[in-house]
């Protein structure tokens, strides 16, 4: 992830607005509980890679019986939202949320039990560093959980990832261009599940959401900024039915 803010204020409000709160991605709780389908969490430890405003964080504690959250993220704004968040949800004792910089994760070796994402890792460049991060923080038998933003092959699907725009900055990757590289990290048991007709399905109900609830939105940030973001919401449509926008689910472990 890089240091200039990419979730502000106004962009969290939006996202809320689309996805619910707590939610910077979509299928809120539900979608978590997929994430992790067939695992027992019930007094586990997590890393939560990419907490964002904390609804994962907390289904995961809440829902799903974890012991404890251990949630990163990058950005200032995401943390103050989030902090409240799990205030609110009376979970501040089993759900730690830490503002990080960049780079090698903060923990000692063997210091979890499952390492859960939500769609954050399209943000990080280099996957091969985090994936070797990601094992070595894992205890032996530990599990990665985790969904993704992940592009299509061929021309088809490059053709459809034009459409996308905005002021988000992305490393996308294939689904079989991940599942390599954690093999190539030491993780066995590597798999991926590709979500896109769920989603297809899913941002034809975002965009009439948006439309809903349009007027609320420009009353709050203004529509020079809404505009431009339908627009880019319209652009991810276009590239989830083309084919270009894959989200996907991955799951490996360590030895």
């Amino acid at each position: 992830m890089t240091s200039d803010i990419q979730y502000p204020d106004n962009f969290i409000e939006r996202l809320h607005a689309v996805w619910g709160e707590g939610f910077l991605s979509p299928g809120g709780p539900e979608e978590v509980h997929e994430i992790v389908r067939d695992l027992d969490l019930v007094g586990k430890t997590l890393l939560d890679i990419g907490f964002g405003t904390a609804g994962p964080a907390i289904t995961l504690a809440r829902e799903l019986g974890a012991g404890l959250v251990v949630g990163i993220d990058v950005e200032e704004p995401l943390h103050r939202h989030a902090i409240a968040m799990v205030d609110a949800a009376g979970l501040s004792d089993r759900v730690d949320l830490r503002l990080v910089k960049p780079g090698p994760l903060p923990f000692e070796d063997a210091s979890f039990d499952v390492v859960f994402s939500k769609d954050s890792i399209i943000h990080i460049p280099d996957k091969d560093a985090l994936f070797a991060e990601i094992r070595r923080v894992l205890k032996p038998g530990g599990i990665f959980a985790a969904s993704d933003w992940l592009s299509g092959e061929g021309p088809d699907a490059e053709a459809a990832l034009k459409h996308m725009g905005g002021h988000l900055h992305f490393e996308m990757a294939t689904a079989p261009q991940m599942e390599k590289k954690l093999r190539d990290a030491g993780f066995e048991n590597v798999k991926s599940v590709d979500r896109n007709a769920w989603y297809a399905i899913v941002v034809e109900e975002e965009l009439r959401t948006l439309e809903r609830v349009y007027e609320d939105l420009v009353a709050k940030v203004g529509k020079e900024i809404v505009d431009p973001w339908l627009q880019v919401r319209r652009g991810a449509a276009k590239a989830v039915q083309g084919g270009g926008l894959r989200p996907t689910h991955l799951r490996s472990t360590k030895p």
